[in-house]
């Protein structure tokens, strides 16, 4: 996708297996089951996906997604043995990790932040070394010093390792990263979780990562376990879906199944996603 000044490009790392009623916490497999297609084990499919925005002299991701640090046994698992990782991923566009610029964290969750580590021998060491590393401070402090609600999501050796780069850049709210593209902290799914946003000469683009991770959470009442604050995510959710009613602004979510670019249409006083692929093909 181009903006104007920018490329922006989704990358699906794999897709993982979740419990079904995780994904759409509070309500029953007889209501969720129709729309999202469990296995025997009540699992659904996820989509790790996150961002390579190019231009301007920049080559920023967002996010990392899982990377390859789980046991083999525990990838199988999660249906994520033959993911490639972020850093893979980018050698598709003539790109190294030492090519990266910036990694925007939009939360230090395992699924978008491990993807910023690897095994070197005993060791943990940092893959986007040379990059300026973005990250709520809050979010940082949560992640530090989780609490047991929150200990699962967080896995201290997908970042605790990038403080030796020294590039880390602690953020206090909201934030202006260059020219059009801008960071904007939604609370909801953690406190501190924020939002990627660009605006351009040709197209306007919002990635809410977890305050809306796949299409079939645009309905209110559906959301995710792992939301903190539910009720700040559904506000959230909403006032970006407002502004992504526009008809010049895309979206692209964090877990669809499909790493694929999406309009929000009001169909019959709801709001649908709209592969923008596809609309523009028929």
């Amino acid at each position: 996708m181009k903006t104007g000044k920018y490329q922006i490009d989704v990358l699906q790392e794999g897709k993982m297996l979740v419990d079904g009623g995780t994904a759409f916490a509070g309500l029953p497999r007889s209501e969720w089951e129709g729309f999202a297609s469990p296995d025997e084990k009540n699992r659904i499919q996820l989509g790790i996906n996150f961002l390579l925005i190019r231009g301007e002299g920049l080559n920023i991701l967002v996010d990392t997604g899982i990377g390859r640090k789980f046991r083999p046994a525990r990838l199988q698992m999660m249906g994520m043995e033959s993911a490639l990782p972020a850093c893979r991923q980018i050698e598709k566009f003539g790109l190294s990790a030492d090519d990266i610029t910036h990694v925007v964290f939009t939360h230090l969750h395992f699924d978008h932040c491990g993807g910023s580590t690897e095994f070197a021998g005993e060791d943990t060491t940092a893959i986007f070394r040379k990059a300026v590393l973005l990250i709520q401070k809050e979010e940082w402090q949560a992640a530090c010093k989780p609490d047991e609600f929150s200990r699962s999501s967080y896995h201290v050796h997908d970042f605790l390792p990038l403080q030796e780069t020294g590039n880390i850049r602690f953020i206090n709210g909201d934030y202006e990263l260059a020219d059009g593209i801008s960071l904007e902290v939604s609370g909801g799914h953690t406190a501190a979780h924020q939002i990627v946003k660009i605006k351009d000469s040709l197209c306007n683009f919002i990635y809410p990562a977890d305050i809306c991770p796949t299409p079939l959470h645009i309905t209110p009442k559906r959301h995710e376990a792992f939301d903190l604050y539910p009720l700040e995510t559904l506000r959230a959710r909403n006032t970006l879906l407002r502004r992504a009613l526009r008809p010049d602004t895309l979206i692209a979510f964090s877990h669809a199944q499909s790493a694929v670019f999406y309009r929000i249409e009001l169909v019959n006083g709801s709001y649908k996603a709209v592969n923008a692929d596809e609309n523009a093909s028929s």
